[in-house]
């Protein structure tokens, strides 16, 4: 009898002790395996690193200049540009095709477009707008939007396209005229007469202010918005920038576009609040042929 009692207790130590190894053991070996992985520094995969999220960018970028924002565009301020859905974009695709028309409009005022489009536009034209954004590649948080818009004239007879950012500039304007059109139809008339005014080209950026002052020869034109002063210097671009310009660097910002040889060449310098340092430069090309005309503005 006592043999037996013995082995059940001895039975009942061995099954307590099992129980308790059982859960003590596991939760040892976490607690260990824990410490071991929190003094080890390891890097993080690729893959988690997500970058600042689209609110970040939206709320950072909207503290950029107009000035910062085409130089992400044109790539003075490294960049890279990929296309991008219309929430990334401060404007609609119906408000960027409103700006288009009413910018074309003024550039045809200031003769530097052949025609105007906004004289009974929706029963003439079908158009699209796709937006690009510029992203700065050092913080990933800077953004420029820009949008691709095209029109097309219901019988084929005129295609135009735009490239423009969301404050109106115009880096790149474009018409051409459809196969088949007569030598004597009107849109090759009016294209035929059209010689660009490249004195103007200023108003390819879209400041906001009048101008209110001319100096320095009337080459510039100082305009003032906010209470900052803008300086523009318009001229005929030298022998030196004509040699470096390469037209095709537009392709950074023009889909599929390959170069073009300009007839006319200016240069256009911008300064802020009378700061030499602070100066951009552009040249603006243009280039007419019997079938269309192209300008673009491209950093120097």
């Amino acid at each position: 009898m006592i043999k037996y009692v013995i082995k059940n207790v001895i039975l009942v130590v061995i099954t307590v002790a099992v129980t308790i190894v059982a859960i003590w053991l596991p939760g040892d070996l976490l607690r260990r395996e824990d410490e071991a992985e929190l003094s080890v520094i390891k890097d993080v995969p690729a893959q988690y690193y997500s970058g600042p999220s689209e609110a970040i960018i939206k709320n950072a970028s909207r503290q950029l200049t107009n000035e910062e924002r085409l130089q992400l565009i044109t790539g003075t301020w490294e960049s890279t540009v990929e296309r991008v859905g219309e929430s990334a974009c401060e404007l609609t695709e119906f408000g960027i095709k409103t700006i288009t028309i009413n910018r074309v409009e003024n550039l045809y005022v200031k003769g530097l477009y052949p025609t105007s489009l906004s004289g009974d536009f929706d029963s003439w034209y079908t158009w699209s707008a796709i937006p690009y954004r510029a992203l700065d590649t050092t913080f990933q948080s800077y953004a420029a939007i820009f949008w691709d818009v095209r029109f097309t004239k219901f019988d084929g007879s005129e295609y135009h396209r735009f490239i423009v950012t969301e404050s109106g500039d115009i880096l790149y304007a474009d018409m051409s005229i459809g196969l088949g059109v007569e030598a004597d139809s009107e849109v090759r008339q009016n294209l035929n007469s059209f010689e660009p005014r490249m004195s103007n080209c200023l108003y390819l950026i879209n400041y906001y202010g009048e101008v209110s002052n001319t100096y320095n020869n009337g080459y510039t034109k100082v305009t003032v918005h906010d209470d900052k002063v803008t300086a523009y210097r318009v001229a005929s671009a030298t022998n030196e920038e004509k040699e470096k310009l390469d037209t095709t660097y537009a392709s950074r910002f023009v889909d599929g576009f390959d170069g073009i040889e300009p007839d006319q060449i200016f240069s256009l310098m911008q300064t802020s609040n009378g700061d030499n340092s602070s100066t951009l430069k552009y040249l603006v090309s243009s280039q007419k042929t019997d079938n269309g005309y192209t300008l673009v503005l491209l950093p120097e």
